[in-house]
């Protein structure tokens, strides 16, 4: 969570840091994020004011982080355990393929579908979680065969891109709704939930298990059911983004949700939370993803070619994970 403003305190015996926020050093890299949504923001609307100033120019640029904020939520649930989900790519081709090619209706049949869809997600997370926490396989190779198994399912489904979209579910995923586009609504309304959620008995546990399974188990932590949820949060969101993808795009795409996978990873990254577990914020992670998608508008403004949107993403996750390890040595050593 964002630290609120006070006076600084000692926490745990840690030094304190020499200004008048109540934080330590183990909070910094949390706080990142939105400094590079500033300095990147600041930067975009100095050189082209037009990628960021007025409704459609935020909508486009909000319809574009929704989908990404939603993976690298769950993302963070998951890699707060110590886990990683790689299948929420192929979960997303998978939805993305079905929502274009079999989920045509509207009116009520269009939301039983669309909860169809998202129970087919839950149950693909519920799958993932089970194993991971009965067969103890590292969660990287268990969603390593998972996303495939998607993937295939996605390519069986639609081996081309294109379909039909409901119009239904057009309608009402874009646009705005009282005079807000609904894109930014979505983010505003993940930063509540988190919000909500950061202080659940829920993400006590993940973050209990996290930093050190075997004494959180000690502490009553139900590890296996705590993992399965984790897993099952992850693949829901991974749904929902599969929805506001397939109805902005207004087509199916059965390698859509591929570029989801090392994206959410990097915006949780940028958001500050530990690949070892233990620390996280899906707040700073959607702020992560709201950052690491303005890097290729800045390179837009500077008439670079596209080979330096992904190398100055490269370079800050670089920049990113080499911060977050030398605060967390300071931690450990103070």
């Amino acid at each position: 969570m964002i630290p609120t403003t006070g006076v600084a305190i000692r926490s745990e015996g840690r030094r304190r840091l020499p200004v008048g926020l109540r934080l330590t050093w183990r909070d910094v890299p949390l706080l990142m994020p939105y400094l590079y949504v500033l300095a990147l923001g600041t930067a975009v609307f100095v050189l082209e004011p037009r990628l960021i100033d007025g409704p459609g120019a935020v909508d486009a640029r909000f319809s574009l982080i929704v989908p990404l904020a939603l993976v690298a939520f769950g993302q963070t649930l998951v890699i707060v355990t110590r886990g990683v989900d790689l299948s929420v790519g192929g979960l997303i081709s998978m939805a993305s393929a079905l929502l274009a090619t079999h989920l045509n209706e509207s009116g009520p049949l269009l939301v039983l579908e669309a909860l169809a869809v998202l129970a087919a997600g839950v149950v693909v997370g519920v799958l993932n979680g089970l194993l991971i926490s009965r067969t103890r396989i590292q969660p990287f190779i268990v969603t390593l065969a998972t996303w495939s198994i998607w993937g295939g399912v996605a390519y069986a489904i639609l081996p081309i891109e294109g379909g039909k979209v409901s119009p239904g579910l057009i309608s009402a995923l874009t646009g705005p709704l009282l005079g807000i586009p609904k894109s930014v609504l979505a983010v505003a309304l993940l930063f509540l939930v988190w919000i909500w959620l950061r202080p659940s008995r829920f993400v006590a546990d993940l973050i209990a298990i996290g930093s050190d399974e075997d004494r959180a188990r000690l502490l009553g932590v139900r590890i296996g059911l705590r993992k399965i949820e984790a897993y099952a949060l992850c693949a829901l969101l991974a749904s929902l983004a599969a929805l506001w993808v397939t109805a902005q795009t207004q087509a199916g795409a059965p390698s859509g949700g591929d570029q989801f996978i090392l994206n959410s990873i990097a915006a949780v990254v940028l958001g500050g939370t530990s690949i070892f577990g233990g620390k996280g914020s899906a707040a700073s992670s959607i702020a992560g993803a709201v950052a690491f998608l303005m890097i290729p508008d800045l390179v837009f403004t500077l008439n670079l070619t596209s080979f330096w949107s992904v190398f100055f993403q490269g370079f800050i996750l670089i920049v990113a994970v080499t911060f977050n390890s030398l605060v967390q040595l300071r931690t450990r050593t103070a």
